[in-house]
């Protein structure tokens, strides 16, 4: 069933909802986060001053640690509201640094649910006593998030692993809050008319999909299975073995990765790794997952990263994964690249070119204002520039312009953001577009190529060439009868 149809909800429930919305809402402005978006300038004057007025009404404290009010809120709201607080926690731009390193907490760091459970559903999945297969089990999680919680285990042979359990009932609790959201943005589509162009409720589903996705642990395998497929031939970066006939759809067993995380300065340098070749590495890393594979790791931050003995970059948890055709790739590698080079026409051009303006929508009205938002941008010292935070601004002049919102660059717009900063992290000096400039005009530059393309072509019809000689003999055969 598509998840559109999954995520619409009976009339009946309508009352529930508006209900529900205006308790989330009170709940979310006692945080005080509101006067948080109202400080950024980012929306318009009237927003702000609505913004204002919603904090003076519903949290007049003047000192409110609202990292910490926002965290904890979300938390009690479920696992739909956690996934919306980690996306939230990648945008300093919008919260402030402090309020995001409160919500990076919601990436390993939920309440657990007792050992006692997670060993019954090991049991339970797996269809043997935990004793028969682990020398050790480790009762306390190494790590809880959203969905699920991480013990660390001892093979009978002595292998480390890692064991991923869901959260029981999590399915249910997930699906109830992304009916809601659902049902919130149709909302907003159909009382403000201007607001469709944000795909607000496409949006949701891509979430939706993607999220639910975690919860088949067997999909979470196969996405790790492909991503070490594609770059088995790379000696700096490699995927973690995955224990098949210990996994099912609600458990997952992989090795465990004794490392440093990429972000743990003190460490990388106290065993003598080099920081400007993790750098390099990390950036090639996403480029070709982006560009050459279109299959992309989605929740790269610092924690899902790690650096072992060998210096090899390895990531964890692979949840989360995006894919690009190749006809996003070329637009998104176009975009960057003219981007970079401060050519404004040629970014609208091609937004023209596929489809994503309306038909009054004047150009040289548009490059200038994508020059305005660029240029302060553009123009920083070369380690702070942020194409994710660029992206998001030219996103932001959708509703201007009438820009068609693409759903399938949210994704990876997070991760954009998720990777620069993780680059800033461990190398402020350096910059990873500056980096896989290079990179993206060579895949350009290859990607069309007539030769290039030719070759592509004969390989995905290589089935319906080779059965050409069988289909002139038999054309040759019905002439032949028609000539007699």
């Amino acid at each position: 069933m598509l998840i559109e149809q999954r995520l619409k909800c009976p009339i009946w429930k309508t009352p529930y909802f508006f209900i529900l919305s205006f308790y989330v809402f009170i709940k979310i402005a006692r945080t005080g986060i509101f006067k948080k978006f109202s400080d950024t300038l980012i929306f318009p004057k009237k927003i702000n001053s609505l913004l204002k007025f919603i904090n003076y009404i519903f949290c007049r404290r003047d000192k409110v640690n609202i990292g910490y009010n926002l965290l904890n809120c979300l938390i009690s709201l479920g696992p739909g509201y956690i996934k919306f607080g980690q996306a939230l926690s990648t945008r300093p731009d919008l919260l402030g640094q402090k309020t995001c390193e409160y919500l990076q907490k919601l990436q390993d760091d939920i309440k657990p649910f007792p050992s006692s459970v997670a060993k019954k559903i090991f049991e339970k999945e797996i269809e043997r006593p935990i004793e028969e297969i682990f020398r050790t089990f480790n009762k306390i999680p190494i790590a809880t998030a959203s969905v699920a919680q991480v013990h660390l285990g001892t093979l009978e042979n002595g292998n480390k692993v890692a064991i991923k359990l869901l959260k029981p009932n999590i399915e249910k609790l997930l699906f109830k809050d992304f009916t809601f959201f659902y049902w919130i943005s149709r909302c907003f589509e159909f009382f403000t008319p201007k607001v469709r162009r944000l795909k607000l409720s496409k949006n949701v589903e891509v979430l939706s999909e993607i999220s639910l996705n975690e919860l088949d642990l067997t999909m979470e395998a196969s996405a790790a299975d492909e991503l070490a497929e594609n770059f088995k031939d790379h000696s700096k970066y490699r995927v973690p073995k995955i224990y098949w006939e210990l996994t099912t759809k609600k458990v997952l067993v992989l090795e465990y990765i004794e490392g440093i995380k990429i972000n743990d300065l003190s460490k990388l340098e106290r065993d003598n790794h080099n920081i400007n070749k993790i750098t390099e590495i990390g950036t090639e890393i996403f480029f070709l997952q982006v560009f050459r594979d279109g299959f992309f790791h989605g929740d790269m931050h610092p924690g899902n990263i790690f650096i072992d003995k060998k210096g090899m970059l390895v990531p964890i948890d692979f949840g989360i994964m995006g894919r690009l055709n190749n006809k996003d790739r070329q637009f998104l590698a176009q975009l960057l690249t003219y981007l970079l080079n401060k050519n404004y026409k040629k970014v609208v051009e091609i937004h023209s070119e596929a489809n994503m303006l309306g038909k009054d929508v004047s150009h040289d009205h548009l490059a200038q204002a994508i020059r305005a938002i660029s240029t302060p941008i553009l123009n920083k010292p070369i380690g702070q520039i942020s194409l994710a935070k660029l992206l998001g601004q030219i996103l932001g002049l959708s509703k201007e312009f009438d820009i068609e919102v693409q759903p399938q660059f949210t994704l990876l717009q997070k991760t954009m953001l998720m990777a620069e900063g993780t680059t800033r992290q461990i190398n402020p000096n350096i910059n990873m577009w500056e980096l896989s400039g290079p990179l993206i005009d060579k895949w350009i530059s290859e990607t069309h190529d007539p030769f290039k393309t030719l070759e592509d072509w004969i390989h995905k019809n290589k089935i319906l060439l080779l059965k050409i000689p069988e289909i002139m003999h038999k054309i040759d055969k019905l002439i032949s009868k028609k000539v007699k």
